[in-house]
């Protein structure tokens, strides 16, 4: 019996981390509390919904530079670029608390190999208080789009709203983007806390 009240009286504690797309100009960033027993694919989830990704690509966290580092990612032995000389770990496997409970205060968060949106994720100071669920409490301007080509494509997007007179072409890529004649890209993708959170909430509602 005392066993169990043990168990019940277990809080979860949490993580704050600030999570930041490189390259880009000005900042896109999102800070997020997150439980620390979520697991990295889970982490991976969250990023998904506060950046605006779709979840149709690989990932890997990894401990130093992408490619050439230890990494935290899915099995997935006919996409293994690494070879043997990086550790690769499991991301259903490895919880927040193995990692960030330790020395790590920085890691890089791969999206998409191909496009290669690298983001730095900083580990900030950890909250007192148990948390459930993940929260986005803070962040700053639109994130990309999947697919539209890394860095260079997403400016190359943005270029266009800043022409008077827009060619065939550049119509074309606003309607691939899903962005109405009159919007601009803050008003189909600009950064919404609310929504993120909602989106969020859908995501771990376990």
């Amino acid at each position: 019996m005392e066993k169990i009240k043990n168990k019940i009286n277990i809080k979860i504690m949490a993580h704050k981390l600030k999570i930041t797309l490189n390259h880009t100009d000005p900042k896109v960033y999102r800070t997020v509390i997150v439980p620390e027993n979520l697991n990295f694919d889970d982490l991976h989830i969250v990023i998904q919904c506060v950046m605006n990704w779709d979840n149709s690509h690989l990932y890997q966290f990894n401990f130093g530079q992408p490619y050439s580092s230890d990494s935290i990612a899915l099995p997935d032995p006919e996409n293994d670029f690494f070879g043997s000389r990086f550790n690769k770990y499991d991301s259903t496997k490895v919880r927040l608390s193995d990692v960030f409970n330790g020395q790590t205060k920085k890691m890089t968060y791969l999206y998409d190999f191909g496009d290669d949106w690298v983001h730095t994720i900083t580990v900030l100071k950890k909250p007192d208080e148990e948390v459930l669920k993940p929260k986005c409490i803070k962040g700053e301007n639109a994130a990309p789009i999947d697919d539209i080509g890394g860095i260079w494509g997403f400016y190359d997007l943005l270029e266009v709203f800043d022409k008077k007179r827009k060619s065939a072409e550049d119509k074309e890529l606003l309607e691939w983007a899903g962005i109405p004649k009159g919007k601009t890209y803050d008003d189909v993708y600009g950064f919404d806390i609310d929504e993120i959170n909602e989106i969020l909430l859908e995501n771990f509602l376990k």
